[in-house]
């Protein structure tokens, strides 16, 4: 997560803000209130620094040890005469360690909490002027001078002070490093530094300088307690849980709605394709299928009656019987032949009929005729 960055001093501007993310800030604090000491790794192993290194900077120190808290830094390894200002030590490893009163860092999180923000991060304010080997950077901050001289090196100082150190740091250099100020009036600057300086006017941007967090002074005890976001996760899932299942619930409400229509319209699209195939014949949607396999069935086998030898007699009598102006008084129809019996069939002519595999007889008993159709061998 990004962290807003401003000055420590500048809290009273902040405008409000909602949430708990817009209150996690990193801040920049007072360097003059800071120290930085360059001394020889100690030999001991790393996990034990913690514990010597406030004992070896002991005398360099106005405050007792247990007043002061201590953040050890990385380690570097120093050469004699370079352009940034390293301190000459024959190779030897050395390790930066800042330190500051545990009493300022007090003060500095009473301002922090009455301002209503959180502090993840606190760096010394020098540390956002920009860095460069070879070069000095200077810049005018509320009545004192920021001076940045390494990676992780620098101080503040009133003018005459800051000058005095510059002037040190210049002549204990090979080659001396370029400076570059930046200061709202240019007479504060001595006239033997005035000619080889870089000066400008521009003021330090705290919101968006680079802030290095290898140098955060909330360490040890005095660092922030991680965020506890369990209630408001849980509360987040939990409503994404329910806003889930409610988009889910309402979906499928959709969906059964859209399907039910649909299931509807092919109900409707059934029946009809059903009354259109069986003229005259209806079914509901959920008998369709019975209904019509069994009309179908009714039709194959009529279509296998009609198929059979005395069907197709009788189909041959249809040429005689045309318009022969008779009435049909019964019909008797067996494996073994055909009987008709036709009144008024004076007009009908059978003499010569030939019908493949019948023997056609004629009686005639007054107003009625009987027509018979005798299946006969014929091999």
């Amino acid at each position: 997560m990004t962290l807003s960055v401003d000055h420590l001093h500048h809290l009273d501007r902040r405008p409000p803000g909602s949430g708990d993310a817009s209150r996690e800030v990193a801040l920049w604090v007072p360097s003059q209130r800071v120290s930085v000491h360059l001394i020889d790794a100690p030999t001991a192993p790393q996990r034990k620094w913690a514990e010597l290194i406030p004992w070896m900077l002991e005398d360099r120190l106005l405050q007792p040890v247990d007043e002061m808290h201590f953040v050890i830094g990385h380690t570097v390894t120093g050469q004699t005469g370079t352009a940034d200002n390293s301190i000459e030590n024959d190779g030897k490893k050395q390790v930066a360690v800042s330190v500051v009163s545990k009493q300022d860092l007090r003060e500095w999180l009473r301002i922090v909490e009455n301002a209503g923000v959180d502090a993840r991060a606190m760096v010394p304010d020098y540390l956002a002027l920009p860095f460069e080997p070879g070069r000095i950077s200077m810049a005018w901050h509320e009545g004192k001078f920021l001076v940045r001289s390494g990676s992780d090196r620098g101080f503040a100082a009133t003018a005459d002070l800051a000058w005095l150190m510059v002037r040190r740091l210049l002549d204990s250099a090979d080659i001396a490093p370029r400076l570059s100020i930046s200061t709202p009036d240019a007479s504060l600057i001595p006239d033997d530094l005035r000619d080889a300086a870089d000066i400008n006017s521009a003021e330090i941007d705290w919101q968006f300088a680079a802030m290095p967090m290898s140098a955060n002074l909330l360490t040890g005890e005095f660092k922030p307690a991680a965020a506890d976001l369990a209630p408001q996760s849980w509360l987040a899932t939990a409503a994404l849980l329910l806003l889930t299942v409610v988009l889910g619930f309402g979906y499928l409400q959709l969906s059964n709605a859209q399907l039910e229509t649909r299931i509807a319209e092919l109900e409707a699209e059934a029946s009809a394709g059903f009354g259109n195939i069986f003229l005259g014949q209806r079914a509901r949607p959920d008998e369709i299928r019975r209904t019509g396999e069994q009309l179908l069935g009714d039709l194959f086998r009529q279509r296998e009656s009609l198929q059979g030898p005395v069907m197709k007699a009788l189909s041959g009598l249809d040429a005689v019987l045309t318009n022969c102006d008779c009435e049909l008084q019964t019909l008797v129809a067996s494996e073994s032949g055909l009987s008709l019996t036709l009144k008024n069939a004076a007009a009908v002519k059978t003499q010569g009929l030939d019908l493949p595999g019948f023997a056609v007889e004629r009686k005639e008993s007054g107003e009625q005729t009987t027509i018979s159709l005798r299946k006969v061998d014929r091999r």
